[in-house]
């Protein structure tokens, strides 16, 4: 049997907080630094939230190359501001076309070769036709990701009614739903605006304590 390789849990920088687990594809690092690592689709900077991770359940998404030097945090940073172009020439041909998209924000590789562009929609879109487009013009494969109220707070970040960065941007790795029985169980008989969240949805936090008051 094959040795299983280590995995670690890592966050992805850029607009998109995807925690994740990789694999090391040779040194091993440490928790807290920032590795390159290659997904397959991109190259990408990550940073090392836990080493090792024993998790057989949970497929690695990607493989850490090398830890990241001050090439590739310039890179990163050139890649960063190449974005609201791209984002720009794609949000033309949107409009030409009268697609009902809007572009929220994107996210583009070290290497340029893979650009994911997250977008709204008040329903779904076909933009097959506009993809072949755009992959043409800009030179890179596009990947369009259609998201809703709440994953677009969750790239924007902010800041919550308790001072905080929303729990989404800053630890939450998957987004459950809210009821609004949660809010009735905990007692919490506010107006609305009270419990809802910079989403417009009900606050991620009303789930935290819920399980004590049931």
């Amino acid at each position: 049997m094959a040795e299983e390789r280590l995995k670690a849990l890592v966050r992805r920088y850029g607009p998109q907080p995807d925690v994740h687990l990789s694999v090391w594809g040779g040194i091993v690092g440490r928790t807290g630094q920032t590795w390159v690592e290659d997904d397959g689709r991109g190259v990408w900077l990550v940073e090392v939230l836990r080493s090792p991770v024993h998790d057989g359940e949970e497929e690695p998404e990607g493989t850490l190359l090398r830890p990241a030097g001050e090439r590739d945090r310039s890179r990163y940073r050139q890649r960063e501001a190449e974005v609201p172009g791209l984002m720009a020439q794609a949000q033309a041909r949107m409009q030409e076309r009268g697609l009902p998209m809007r572009l929220v924000t994107g996210e583009l590789d070290l290497e340029r070769r893979f650009l994911r562009l997250f977008f709204t929609a008040p329903g779904r879109v076909d933009f097959r036709e506009l993809l072949r487009e755009l992959s043409r013009e800009l030179g890179v494969r596009i990947e369009l990701r259609q998201v809703g109220p709440r994953d677009v707070a969750r790239l924007l970040g902010g800041v919550g009614p308790c001072g905080r960065p929303l729990c989404c941007r800053s630890f939450l790795r998957r987004l459950r739903p809210i009821p609004l029985e949660m809010a009735f169980d905990q007692q919490l008989f506010f107006s609305p605006e009270r419990i809802t969240g910079y989403c417009g949805r009900l606050m991620c936090c009303l789930a935290y304590e819920h399980s004590q008051y049931l």
